[in-house]
């Protein structure tokens, strides 16, 4: 029997065993009929067994379970046939259904459906064997005969289950490569169709193509012919020129653009020719005020190298006084210290006359010692003449000596009055002189104080000329800076002044160049809008 799939093969398979079984039943009457035994009993047990097969493989819908239960159904009605040839010399040759039943059950290609009905066999044989072996083998039980059938039942069981497995590889394989060829049927049939229906499509796109490429180069020959002619006209410089013919729909963008940059061209050259009319006059206007500027950097810079001179000039007397003002400082100070030196001088000579008018003084009174002795002498000598004159003749020598005492008295006392009046005048004089000295130790020490000031006084214009020579030195130093930056600020106007020379001359050929366009009229008034 061929079948399409295996699972349909097992429901054919499934339907078939069915009816065997039910085929079963009234041939399980008729060998009663046969032996002349009870027909009914039998009957109704085998038409039970069709009955629950065809129940068990509705329920299970063909499950495995469901083919196993009709294997062992099959086995079970087979053995209601050997049971009804009890007695029978059939009952032996009757056992050759059970192994026509197994043949049968290949048809499920499962090792499982025949496993379970060569399972019922052994069980139905191995167990009426010894509980009712009448109904198995006539003459009565016999276990060497059952293992005989079995061993019989395990080859064929053996053998049927490689056959089903191969059957069952081999149908897997066929519905492999059925399905296989199949799916390659339908793909190149989908394949076929699609390449009919694309060279279909294809050759209505060709035509399509073919009548839209001349339409289109038709329309695209009218536009660039008529685009042509307005780049022309503006590459003439005319700038009124528009095209206002009627474009195909694909093209009009095309003139609508064209249209609105040649009118953003007429509106931004009207711009420009203004704008360049008023660059040039403000070129010329800077051109003026770069030079105006120019000469007035240049006056700014001999002024600046004029002040710069001066302030180095300043800056030369300032440092001058300066040094004048420390070597001023420098005198005064000598002086001061000569000053001190005459008042050390002063102060001697003052101790020197202290010590005058005290030897003065102790001279008048050695002086006065010397009149007292002379005094005395004089005293001793009118005493002694006047002795000698009592002596008459013999005293007259002593009297000579007297007289002389006497004269030489005087003449002591007159030079001591004399030494007394120098002494007295000197100490006069000395007095005179101390008073001087004094003085002059006063002025001398007016004269420290002033020379001290002074000092001072220098010192301090030495370091105001000092810090006014560093100032102007400063201040040089920033005129300079300030004459460097005039000097780079008029070569910056020099540039500047080329600049707009170059500018102006740029502006002139700018506004030569706009007045080779031809504009409309109104385009500024446009543009201003």
């Amino acid at each position: 029997m061929t079948t399409e799939t295996l699972d349909l093969q097992r429901r054919v398979g499934g339907r078939v065993v069915i009816g065997l079984i039910a085929l079963l039943a009234p041939m399980v009457a008729a060998a009663r009929l046969l032996t002349g035994e009870a027909v009914i009993a039998p009957l109704v047990t085998a038409t039970t067994l069709a009955v629950a097969a065809g129940l068990l493989w509705r329920i299970g819908r063909g499950a495995v379970l469901a083919q196993m239960g009709l294997a062992a159904v099959l086995m079970a009605q087979v053995s209601m046939l050997v049971g009804a040839l009890a007695g029978h010399s059939w009952q032996v040759d009757m056992h050759m259904a059970y192994f026509a039943a197994l043949a049968v059950l290949v048809v499920f290609s499962d090792w499982r459906v025949i496993a379970a009905g060569a399972a019922a066999v052994a069980v139905h044989h191995l167990a009426l064997n010894f509980i009712l072996p009448a109904v198995v083998f006539p003459g009565g039980g016999d276990l060497a005969r059952v293992i005989v059938h079995a061993v019989i039942l395990i080859v064929e069981t053996l053998v049927l289950v490689a056959v089903t497995n191969s059957v069952s590889t081999m149908f897997a394989r066929i519905e492999r490569t059925m399905a296989e060829t199949a799916a390659a049927r339908e793909a190149a049939e989908l394949a076929d169709r699609q390449t009919r229906e694309s060279e279909e499509a294809q050759q209505h796109l060709r035509d399509q193509s073919i009548a839209e490429r001349e339409r289109n180069a038709r329309e695209q020959e009218r536009a660039v012919t008529r685009l042509g002619q307005g780049l022309s006209r503006l590459a003439e410089g005319d700038l009124t020129t528009r095209i206002d013919d009627d474009f195909p729909a694909a093209y009009r963008l095309l003139r609508d653009d064209f249209n609105a940059a040649v009118e953003r061209l007429a509106a931004s050259m009207a711009a420009i020719s203004d704008v360049s009319g008023g660059l040039r006059g403000q070129s010329d206007q800077l051109a003026r005020a770069a030079h105006q500027l120019a000469e007035r950097t240049m006056r700014q810079a001999a002024g600046l190298e004029e002040a710069a001179a001066a302030l180095e000039e300043i800056t030369t007397t300032a440092g001058s006084t300066a040094q004048g003002a420390d070597r001023v400082a420098d005198v005064s100070a000598q002086a001061r210290t000569h000053v001190n030196q005459s008042m050390e001088v002063v102060q001697s000579a003052v101790t020197a006359m202290t010590r005058i008018d005290g030897s003065s003084r102790e001279i008048s009174q050695i002086v006065g010692v010397i009149d007292e002795i002379a005094f005395q002498t004089n005293l001793l000598a009118l005493n002694a003449g006047v002795e000698a004159a009592r002596a008459g003749d013999a005293g007259r020598g002593f009297a000579v000596v007297a007289s002389e005492v006497r004269a030489l008295a005087q003449r002591s006392a007159e030079a001591a009055k004399e030494i007394r009046a120098l002494i007295q005048e000197s100490g006069r004089q000395v007095g005179d002189g101390v008073a001087m000295v004094g003085q002059t130790g006063s002025t001398i020490d007016g004269m420290v104080e002033r020379f001290t000031e002074i000092n001072g006084l220098i010192r301090e214009i030495s370091r105001a000329c000092a810090e006014q020579s560093e100032g102007l030195g400063q201040v040089n130093t920033a005129v300079a800076m300030i004459d460097r930056t005039v000097q780079e600020n008029g070569a910056v106007v020099d540039e500047t002044n080329d600049a707009v020379t170059v500018l102006n001359r740029e502006a002139k050929r700018l506004g030569d160049l706009i007045a080779g366009f031809r504009l409309p009229s109104g385009a500024t008034a446009a543009l201003a809008a």
